[in-house]
């Protein structure tokens, strides 16, 4: 039996909850931030998702919603693979 999932299911499947604490997002995905780091990336929207609170506390934990990042991360997948495609027909092309 063969199914098909997807990025979010394979996600929900790794953090068993639609809305995940980003530390845990960066500790997967950006293991080269510091907490510090993470923060300032919040506070300047530099990643590329958006990131919540439950509530309006400053201390408050932040969340991610795993939809939006399935998103992002099959978003990044299309287009690296558009490029590695390009370069590779390129590659053969000067070959021939």
């Amino acid at each position: 039996m063969v199914s098909d999932l997807s990025t979010f299911d394979y996600l929900f499947l790794k953090f068993r909850s639609l809305h995940v604490k980003l530390e845990d997002v960066v500790k997967e995905y950006y293991p080269h931030l510091c907490k510090e780091n993470m923060l300032a990336g919040v506070r300047q929207n530099r990643f590329p998702f958006s990131c919540f609170r439950m509530d309006d506390s400053q201390k408050g934990t932040l969340f991610v919603d795993i939809r939006e990042l399935a998103g992002v991360i099959d978003d990044i997948h299309r287009k690296q693979y558009t490029i590695f495609q390009n370069r590779t027909q390129k590659a053969i092309q000067q070959l021939n």
